[in-house]
């Protein structure tokens, strides 16, 4: 009975906590009962999230993270142009949360350690980069890299009024400028960093400085992070790929929702060449201004998705040797975010690892970060 079921429908769920009492019928034989029933919790969560537009607020007040929620100015006008200005989407202030505590304008970070930029993830929907969301992802930069400070910024969701595209890039844009200009932390000791659509986020940021005219404005940062990245958003409204995919049963985000987030994030937007290589990196590789490490998953979604994406960038003759990927394997979409749901954290620990030996190999005498 329960085969003739939808995998995200909340009936289901009495059955596979009983399915799942055996491993062969687990979404994969080598997950525990909680990876599984939590994996499947998510997605029916997430696809009810849709059937009932869920909206969540975001609020400039500092609420539980008390001092180390601050907010964050838009950046002097010149720091905007091209597809970072749009007639009725304008630089707003927005939030952001620190870790471990707040950074100040007279805190001196010794060589070798850095401060990490971290976009959340969320399908541009969900997510707001305060402690319930991101604590476990910042705990893990700090635990297992170099990096002394991790912000994560308050980003406008895209189900919000003002939500559209080029709304992230803005705040994103903003975000930079606030940790280099306000706080005077110098772009080589700037680690920018993002997990799914905050991944994408990356992407289009490290585009737009590529493509500024004046480049002493928003100097490239000493490197960079992709968690699972949201490679192409016009794509996801078409939910026939996503169902299809080899890996859709170990996947905890039903195709509703990314094209959920997808169409908001777009509306009414004409999607021309400039704004295209925004919002769909994959079809649009650049020369990167400093190395990227993109992270996957072996039975995610996305998987097939991140080695074309990593392809894609490797073919210009002047990122290879900036460009690796590493794949841990047995883990869903986002593990360094959602692993403490989903009890993978040993596995989200060495994504963070990885992406310290990323860091400190960049620090070393020869690096050679192709290997």
């Amino acid at each position: 009975m329960w085969l003739s079921l939808s995998d995200t429908s909340i009936f289901i769920l009495p059955f596979l906590a009983i399915l799942y009492l055996w491993s062969r019928h687990r979404q994969d034989p080598n997950w525990t009962y909680r990876q599984a029933i939590t994996t499947a919790i998510i997605k029916i969560g997430l696809q009810k999230c849709v059937t009932f537009g869920f909206k969540p607020s975001l609020s400039l007040k500092p609420g539980k993270e008390k001092d180390r929620f601050v907010l964050v100015d838009p950046a002097l006008p010149e720091a905007y142009s091209g597809v970072a200005i749009d007639d009725y989407i304008w630089p707003e202030t927005i939030g952001g949360t620190w870790y471990p505590n707040r950074f100040t304008s007279d805190t001196i970070i010794p060589e070798g350690h850095h401060v990490v930029l971290h976009f959340h993830g969320g399908s541009y929907i969900l997510g707001n980069g305060r402690t319930r969301s991101c604590r476990f992802l910042a705990n893990n930069f700090l635990d297992h890299t170099s990096a002394l400070y991790v912000f994560c910024p308050q980003y406008r969701l895209s189900s919000q009024s003002n939500g559209r595209f080029p709304a992230q890039l803005q705040d994103a844009i903003s975000s930079y400028s606030y940790l280099i200009y306000t706080l005077h932390i110098p772009a080589s000791q700037i680690v920018l960093s993002g997990d799914s659509s905050g991944a994408h986020l990356v992407l289009g940021l490290l585009r737009y400085i590529v493509q500024m005219d004046n480049p002493f404005i928003l100097p490239a940062p000493l490197c960079n992070w992709l968690f699972s990245p949201w490679c192409d958003v016009p794509a996801a409204i078409d939910t026939a790929d996503w169902i299809r995919d080899p890996n859709y049963k170990t996947e905890y985000i039903p195709a509703c929702f990314p094209a959920w987030g997808a169409r908001n994030y777009l509306r009414d937007l004409e999607i021309t060449g400039p704004i295209e290589e925004q919002v769909a990196p994959i079809k649009h590789p650049f020369i990167l201004p400093s190395p990227m490490l993109i992270v996957t998953g072996g039975r995610e979604i996305l998987l097939q998705q991140h080695l074309q994406l990593a392809q894609a960038f490797l073919k210009l003759p002047d990122n290879r040797d900036c460009v690796e990927l590493y794949k841990e394997d047995g883990v869903s979409h986002d593990i360094l975010a959602i692993g403490w749901i989903t009890n993978f954290p040993a596995e989200a620990a060495r994504c963070a690892q990885k992406a310290g030996n990323f860091l400190r190999l960049l620090q070393s005498e020869k690096p050679d970060i192709s290997k």
